[in-house]
């Protein structure tokens, strides 16, 4: 008997009872229902933080709700408008490529499997095997269309990479320009009149945005936000508590580059450390082979020879 399928039904049945009980639970559950709980908990003098409220539930919607909001999440990201404000923050980040836009993304994806599953059912005809025509067929679709997404990130990570080794660079300039006694946009100005790069028209962008009229707080987040640098948000939100609290902006980012810097070092550091162990699997399977054949190559042939005689 097959269990396969009753497998595979069991696994459906279960997701539509999760499903189901986090959708009962969360409009039991919701943000307003604590709310008013806790406001009545504060006019009868028993007040309780948000966490004290959420362990008095109980344990089953507590664990079910994360599983249901990890799902929904999942699912959000694989509906078309989340993918194309996806790709639009990548294509964004990285320039533009080739003029492409999300739509050219996704025919891209399109074109790129139809034309490697094409060419896979070929090379399955070629081998002569209905089993090898389909694999061919699926394979090739498959990667084709995922290919494109691998590409545009793969150009994600190299950017990252160019803006974290400018980084420090640049906020020492910004650090000088304000101990000189310029302001943050003023010293940001300075930046992108003298230098160049992927992080100078991040940062020209935001300038624009503010000086049309948005809120500095709101540009300088999506900046940060658009890099997908941890320590870059960090800065951010440092110089905009910073702002509000009267401390020094100047020392904030400062500081923030000399940690950068000795981050930066440990990194190179850890990276060092790992090369032996990266090296090891080609000196292992490619040198070492190639050395005792050299070296008991001829020995072995006098002793073949011998014992042919």
């Amino acid at each position: 008997m097959n269990t396969l399928p009753i497998l595979l039904g069991l696994v459906a049945a279960l997701g539509v009872v999760l499903v189901a009980v986090g959708m009962r639970t969360s409009g039991t559950t919701d943000a307003a229902t604590l709310l008013r709980e806790r406001l009545i908990r504060q006019e009868l003098g028993l007040g309780q933080s948000a966490i004290a409220l959420q362990l008095e539930r109980p344990l089953g919607e507590r664990l079910v709700e994360p599983v249901r909001k990890a799902i929904a999440r999942q699912v959000s990201r694989l509906t078309p408008a989340a993918q194309a404000a996806s790709f639009q923050r990548e294509l964004d980040f990285i320039g533009n490529p080739f003029g492409l836009d999300p739509a050219g993304v996704q025919t891209l994806r399109i074109a790129a499997g139809a034309g490697l599953g094409a060419l896979g059912t070929a090379l399955g005809i070629v081998i002569g095997s209905p089993v090898a025509i389909i694999v061919g067929l699926a394979g090739g679709a498959v990667l084709g269309f995922y290919l494109p997404t691998i590409w545009l990130r793969q150009l994600v990570n190299e950017r990252r990479a160019q803006l974290e080794a400018v980084l420090p660079n640049a906020l020492d300039v910004v650090a000088i320009s304000m101990e000189a006694g310029l302001g943050l946009d003023r010293a940001l100005e300075q930046l992108v009149r003298h230098q160049e790069g992927p992080l100078t028209l991040l940062v020209a962008r935001a300038l624009r945005e503010i000086e049309l009229g948005r809120p500095r707080p709101e540009a300088l987040n999506d900046m940060a936000e658009a890099t997908g640098i941890e320590d870059f948000a960090a800065l951010v939100k440092s110089i905009l508590h910073a702002e509000r609290t009267g401390v020094p902006i100047a020392r904030t980012i400062a500081a923030h580059s000399a940690q950068m810097r000795v981050k930066r070092r440990l990194q190179i550091r850890a990276d060092a450390a790992r090369a032996s162990l990266k090296i090891l699997l080609p000196t292992v399977g490619c040198v070492f082979p190639t050395l005792w054949l050299i070296l008991l190559g001829p020995a072995l042939l006098v002793v073949l020879t011998l014992s042919s005689h």
